[in-house]
């Protein structure tokens, strides 16, 4: 039991630190606040998972710095290439695309993001790692265990949620490029029913999502993902 707690927190630690690298990095470069991350709340969970693979895999590793950051460059950037597949695959939708950047693999890892990876990693399993470890071996079981359901709902909810957003931003995107391809008359009338449906509930997921990812694309529906976008964009400016 408190080797899973452990991995849990484990978890959740470098899913919040990777959401601050992102919005960090993000941030900086749009020059405003942005929620980066697949989830709403302050977590990417794909730091987490790959944070825990260099942790189990190459921990072994920490005397030998470049062996540490050659294998979790490697192992990171597979992270990425099949979060970026399954993303495509489940909801027919690009949340990253490195096409216009140096030495990229199909847009969706590049040689300067599995860079930083590899750094990232050597300072975790280095610096902070030791110091999870220590508080985790400090902590009453009782409350480790408080914490990870707490976390744990949370999580569930979260990704319940943020699921059905991809489904109804994707939904959507298909409704209007069909509109768009076979109605072009009724661009006007389409733009209109879509800001009425912004207004309801689902508006600030799709806010958010598509100013956490500037660059998401629909391989099915490009057209109507830029129409929702640019739609959003006018209803903020109203």
């Amino acid at each position: 039991m408190k080797v899973l707690l452990f991995w849990f927190i484990c978890f959740v630690v470098y899913s919040f630190l990777g959401w601050i690298c992102e919005t960090f990095f993000c941030s900086a470069a749009q020059r405003r606040f942005v929620n980066r991350g697949f989830l709403n709340g302050p977590f990417c969970p794909i730091y987490g998972f790959g944070a825990l693979l260099v942790i189990g895999l190459f921990s072994k590793y920490e005397n030998d710095l470049l062996a540490l950051f050659l294998l979790s460059m490697a192992v990171t950037s597979i992270v990425e290439y099949i979060a970026s597949v399954l993303l495509e695959k489940l909801f027919h939708l690009t949340l990253w695309d490195y096409s216009g950047r140096k030495w990229n693999i199909n847009g969706r890892v590049c040689l300067r993001n599995s860079l930083l990876f590899g750094l990232l990693s050597v300072l975790m399993v280095k610096g902070i790692h030791p110091q999870v470890v220590r508080l985790f071996a400090e902590l009453p079981e009782w409350l480790s265990i408080t914490f990870v359901t707490v976390l744990s709902v949370y999580f569930i909810l979260d990704v319940v949620i943020t699921v059905l957003s991809l489904t109804h931003i994707n939904r959507a995107a298909g409704q209007k490029q069909l509109e768009l391809d076979s109605l072009t008359e009724l661009r006007n009338q389409a733009a209109e029913q879509l800001r009425i449906r912004g207004e309801r509930f689902w508006r600030p997921f799709h806010n958010r999502l598509l100013k956490a990812f500037p660059n998401m694309t629909s391989r099915r529906f490009p057209e109507g993902i830029e129409f929702i976008r640019k739609t959003l964009k006018n209803a903020r400016k109203r």
